[in-house]
């Protein structure tokens, strides 16, 4: 299982030489089949295009969690109980992880693969259940699977401050996809960002710069968020009524820099504002755009990705996906999808790192102005997990 990758015929689970960003698109159909398709980023123009022998189509209810280097980290449902995969679309092969047998509520999963080993990550907390509510504060533990060992660990962090306020009916599809970068894994809880730090094998909680008091309420609202790495920084970005926001998480040796400009507490606040697009910007650059009317709003804009190469941000919109250069503010239409009556979390969209140099001949070098159309529906390299 823990073969590095060769060749492309010895088809191993996990391979090492991974290292294309691109965008995975998770088309969900209403029987419970699903499509996947992988879109490569041209890093020079920002243009995308469709890479085949990575997509495929499943029968089967699949849902994406998150990705690591390659790998991905799926859920499907069995007999009354979530499975766990860890998939490898070059290879084709997937895992399914024994059961961890935890009768808590699990809040939140993680995927990290340093390029040999992986790990999954649950986070989980227990439940009120004397007065029928959510999960208590501050009672934080977390489910480790390595690859390496291939069992599961309990690991309870100590000294953790972390409100966990989950309102009754969380939707699913606005909980941001974690991400793993400089060797930890961050997902959003609440208005903080959980890290966990897996090599030193330890956790740290960081307020965001959107926090609200009331983040129960906040959490209900449709405002969309993303986390993504570029230059080896995190970046927390999130849309409001204003418009579309990115963070940097600030790096230690970086504070006394930034604390001769600006005043705050260094301890509790550690992002610096990398940059705003407004939504008349957007909006005025594109007639088609405009003609949306009144799904024209916060809730129907998600950033997805980000490309530092082409200072290229990438947003889903209903039935179209555009990429804005940061630089010349410049708007283009890169992937469009279809978009069925006001289901728009039909189709995701998530940053992904795949392609190994066997398949680099496979794809074919988008244009500038060039819309790719998802293949939504047509068999795409049936697949059964």
């Amino acid at each position: 299982m823990e073969a590095q990758m060769k060749d492309c015929s010895e088809n191993p689970i996990i391979i090492s030489d991974m290292g294309t960003k691109g965008l995975l698109g998770h088309y969900q159909f209403e029987d419970g089949s699903s499509q996947f398709i992988f879109l490569d980023i041209d890093e020079e123009t920002g243009g995308i295009s469709i890479n085949n022998p990575l997509s495929l189509t499943t029968g089967s209810y699949v849902q994406i969690i998150s990705s690591s280097e390659g790998l991905l980290l799926l859920s499907s449902t069995g007999e009354n109980q979530l499975n766990y995969l860890v998939f490898n679309p070059l290879t084709k092969q997937s895992v399914t992880l024994p059961q961890h047998g935890i009768a808590r509520l699990i809040i939140r999963s993680g995927l990290a693969f340093d390029g040999k080993h992986y790990q999954v990550v649950l986070v989980h907390v227990s439940r009120d259940e004397e007065n029928g509510l959510g999960p208590l504060p501050g009672d934080i533990e977390l489910e480790v699977f390595s690859s390496e060992t291939g069992a599961w660990r309990n690991h309870r962090p100590f000294s953790l401050s972390l409100n966990v306020e989950l309102p009754d009916n969380e939707f699913p599809e606005l909980n941001t996809t974690p991400l793993f970068s400089n060797g930890a894994i961050h997902w959003e809880i609440s208005g903080q960002l959980l890290v966990y730090h897996v090599e030193d094998d330890y956790c740290e909680v960081i307020e965001l710069p959107n926090v609200f008091e009331d983040w129960s309420w906040q959490s209900t609202m449709t405002y969309r968020r993303c986390l993504w790495e570029s230059e080896g920084r995190v970046h927390y970005t999130y849309t409001d009524f204003d418009g579309v926001h990115s963070w940097n998480l600030l790096k230690e040796d970086e504070h006394n820099v930034y604390s001769h400009q600006n005043v705050y507490d260094r301890e509790k606040f550690r992002w610096a504002l990398a940059y705003t697009i407004n939504h008349e910007d957007l909006a005025e650059q594109d007639p088609d755009i405009l003609s949306l009317g009144d799904q024209w709003e916060p809730r129907n804009i998600s950033p997805i990705a980000y490309v530092q190469d082409s200072e290229t941000m990438y947003l889903q919109l209903p039935g179209i996906v555009v990429a804005y250069n940061t630089k010349n503010r410049v708007l283009l239409k890169v992937c469009r999808y279809t978009f069925p009556g006001v289901d728009f979390n039909c189709c995701s969209f998530f940053p992904s790192i795949h392609r190994s140099e066997c398949h680099k001949q496979n794809a074919s070098k988008s244009q500038v102005g060039e819309v790719v159309d998802l293949p939504i529906g047509e068999e795409v390299n049936s697949f059964s997990f």
